[in-house]
């Protein structure tokens, strides 16, 4: 029986540890030399991705995508940065034209996974990036249809001819099946998303004591994890 080590083992990083966001990666991306110009965000919601975008970039172009009935996407307030509403498959951009899509935590939101993932593979350059999070140990919030594990994950990455280059853990699902339980404005549970949630953590302490590798300390958190961080690329 293959083992999610067997299954993801090329696309586990060895060099940290430490449960991360969506903002890992839109970081990383945007502090390497010859950043992407543009981003779309896909599923941006409110569009406060943009701010963190310009961050780096004061003139990085930013699209926001989203379906015209999402609710968080209503409260964003008029005028800035573009909004353009689809029917949540379509992209309203020609082939082989964006750079780099970023997506965090909508994934478990769309109705059609498959067919979007296709369209992102369809508008990215070639060489271009996807990278976002999405879910996979959350209870539903907002119209959530779906959780993905690791390998899920990747076999749609790879249906739409995509590769998934890099999975790491965010904070852990017992945490937040927790924080949805107790409700999750309670206090307790805001600092996890700054720091090692309590599974994490215990996961940590494991690795010490067992001497374990980087990479298989990440496995150890994947399998658990409430929800995934990735960076995907198109082929050249």
């Amino acid at each position: 029986m293959a083992t999610l080590w067997d299954l993801m083992h090329d696309c586990i990083p060895d060099d940290h540890a430490r449960q991360v966001t969506s903002r890992y990666y839109l970081d990383e991306v945007m502090s390497a030399p010859g950043a992407p110009d543009q981003v779309v965000d896909l599923g941006c919601g409110r569009g406060t991705s943009a701010a963190l975008f310009k961050r780096h970039d004061p003139k990085v172009r930013w699209v926001g995508v989203d379906i015209r009935d999402s609710p968080e996407a209503l409260q964003r307030r008029p005028g800035g940065d573009p909004l353009v509403h689809f029917d949540g498959i379509h992209l309203p951009f020609g082939s082989d034209s964006v750079p780099l899509i970023y997506s965090h935590q909508a994934f478990e939101h769309v109705s059609h996974p498959r067919d979007l993932l296709a369209e992102v593979g369809r508008v990215l350059r070639p060489g271009g990036l996807f990278i976002g999070s999405t879910s996979q140990f959350e209870p539903y919030h907002s119209f959530s249809l779906w959780n993905y594990t690791p390998y899920g994950f990747r076999v749609l990455v790879e249906e739409a001819g995509l590769a998934l280059e890099e999975i790491r853990p965010s904070l852990d699902g017992v945490t937040l099946i927790m924080r949805s339980y107790h409700g999750e404005r309670k206090a307790e549970y805001g600092r996890y998303w700054n720091e090692e949630s309590p599974l994490n953590a215990e996961i940590d302490s494991w690795a010490v004591h067992t001497r374990r590798r980087t990479a298989l300390v990440n496995l150890r958190k994947l399998t658990f994890c409430g929800q995934f961080a990735f960076r995907v690329t198109k082929p050249q």
